[in-house]
């Protein structure tokens, strides 16, 4: 997958079809988009194929420029690690950045040294999620959980 892209702000429309055969990492949706579910946006008419290419996606209520610089959905230049559960993380550890379509967990734990949890960490989860998460946690951003909703413990 290649690096972050940012619809305009002030698009409204995201035409069918529009985004078929992109190869993005992160996509960045406006809160002028019509667009607020994951079943809006296709990248294959191949339904396995869609779920694959599927990107983290942010959907933003608010305007670009008054995102919290502490809670962005990525690092700038589109760089992160996933683990083995489909999870991603900036390089250094610090920030869980968000959960790929592909994870289907319904418990996870954050690991060690983590400070932040960006917002819609795991928007794309339509099932209960409960996140265990250590101390080290400072930070925990907007609209976490997915459809599905979730609960956070915090471990000793």
């Amino acid at each position: 997958m290649e690096g972050a892209y940012w619809i305009p702000e002030g698009v409204e429309e995201i035409e069918p079809g529009a985004l078929i055969g992109c190869r993005i990492g992160t996509l960045h949706v406006p809160w002028t988009a019509h667009v607020h579910e994951h079943d809006q946006l296709v990248f294959s008419e191949d339904e396995e194929e869609n779920e694959e290419l599927m990107p983290a996606v942010y959907f933003w209520t608010k305007e670009y420029a008054n995102r919290d610089e502490e809670t962005w959905a990525f690092e700038d230049d589109g760089e992160y690690r996933l683990d083995e559960h489909d999870v991603a993380y900036s390089l250094d550890g610090h920030r869980l950045l968000f959960a790929r379509m592909t994870f289907k967990g319904e418990e996870y734990i954050v690991p060690d040294g983590v400070v932040t949890i960006c917002s819609m960490a795991f928007a794309c989860c339509r099932q209960f999620v409960t996140l265990t998460i250590p101390r080290s946690v400072r930070l925990i951003g907007d609209f976490v959980f997915g459809s599905g909703g979730g609960k956070i413990v915090i471990r000793e």
